[in-house]
């Protein structure tokens, strides 16, 4: 099983009353010299967790917001990750193509980061979340197929042996050639991440690698849905390194067998009294629920039995670790508990998140230096 790390690069503005940063941040509350520290610091913690092992290091897209607030282009971190690094993949997850006016130029920026890293790049591409639909102004009833053109127009370009022409609903172009191509042949692998019926049929039938998040029932569902229809409907059959399930993460800074009632404790002392970092706010924001019902109107979730709906955002409790969504605990607690969730998916790629709540930098990579050690040897064995 791979282990993938997913990187939250979050900004908070420190408040006297301890009230969460707001959305949209205001300029007025960016530190510049803190800002810059906070870049050199990335890229220090990124180098580490190459140097530790793990399999790949996904880079995120956010507009706006102090959720991912450090990183609005992954596709220019992932640039400069490939310098510091040397075995670990790069993954986008994702890139929202709806909100790029030229395709072609993600094309050419994604095919660089390919050259650059000697052929890590694995492009992840996602719809566009509320959020950035309102800070890049795009319209939910646009969003799809912008996205799926954009998609088949990148992929067309990077394998293309002679320019070609363009033309569909939203993209005109008289010839498209790009340099440079993608080290990777036919192309780099594209993964997504969905819930809903429509956008998972149209993964499967591009043979795109999928993750899944929510509780680990839901997460059975979805990718067994998935496996059914790309094997009833598009004639090919996803294996377990085109399966993903992501996960938060808190390590638990001891190599001692903790009880339930510990982890639990462990949990609420350091997340569910936490308000000051996180982001259920912004759910509750009226301007991205107006976007939010406006993108359901096209979405259906016909396959899903566990769940009246899909599980969305993160789960950092003690119910999250109760549902799956939250692996919370000592070394041998977390083995036993990936095991688990491995042979109820299927899945083999595991997306771990430990930078949530008031966990900074330093911290996370305590707990993922324990991790390293005792966790991720025995996982990649699975």
């Amino acid at each position: 099983m791979q282990v993938w790390f997913r990187q939250t690069a979050p900004y908070y503005h420190a408040s006297a009353d301890g009230s969460p940063t707001p959305f949209p941040v205001p300029g007025w509350m960016w530190d510049r010299s803190r800002g810059q520290q906070l870049y050199t610091d990335r890229m220090r913690f990124i180098r580490r967790l190459d140097e530790l092992g793990f399999d790949g290091i996904i880079f995120t897209e956010h507009h706006s917001g102090p959720n991912g607030g450090l990183m609005p282009s992954p596709i220019a971190l992932m640039a400069a990750a490939s310098q510091v690094t040397e075995r670990a993949k790069l993954i986008s997850m994702g890139v929202m193509l709806s909100l790029y006016p030229h395709p072609v130029r993600v094309a050419e920026e994604l095919a660089l980061v390919d050259n650059l890293s000697h052929g890590r790049l694995v492009p992840g591409f996602i719809s566009a979340t509320a959020q950035n639909l309102y800070a890049y102004n795009v319209s939910p009833d646009e969003e799809r197929a912008r996205y799926h053109e954009a998609y088949d127009l990148i992929v067309k370009a990077w394998t293309a042996p002679e320019p070609f022409e363009w033309h569909s609903e939203y993209y005109h172009y008289p010839c498209v050639s790009i340099l440079p191509r993608p080290v990777q042949q036919p192309h780099p692998p594209t993964w997504t991440t969905a819930v809903a019926q429509e956008s998972i049929q149209w993964a499967a039938r591009k043979h795109m690698g999928f993750m899944s998040h929510g509780p680990t029932a839901e997460c059975a569902e979805r990718l067994a849905y998935y496996r059914a229809f790309a094997a009833d409907q598009c004639e090919w059959s996803p294996c377990p390194a085109d399966l993903g399930i992501s996960r938060e993460l808190y390590v638990a800074p001891s190599t001692t067998r903790l009880n339930e009632a510990q982890i639990d404790e462990l949990i609420t002392d350091v997340f569910e009294a936490d308000a000051a970092h996180e982001f259920g706010f912004m759910q509750r924001d009226m301007r991205l629920q107006a976007i939010n019902r406006q993108r359901e109107t096209v979405r259906s979730y016909e396959y899903l039995h566990t769940a009246a709906q899909p599980f969305h955002g993160a789960a950092n409790s003690v119910e999250g670790r109760r549902s799956g969504q939250f692996l919370a605990g000592d070394p041998e607690t977390l083995i036993e508990d990936i095991i688990a969730q491995q042979q109820t998916t299927g899945a083999g790629v595991l997306v771990i998140r430990n930078e949530v709540g008031a966990i900074d930098l330093p911290r996370a990579l305590e707990g993922l230096e324990l991790f390293a050690r005792e966790v991720l040897p025995v996982i990649q064995r699975i």
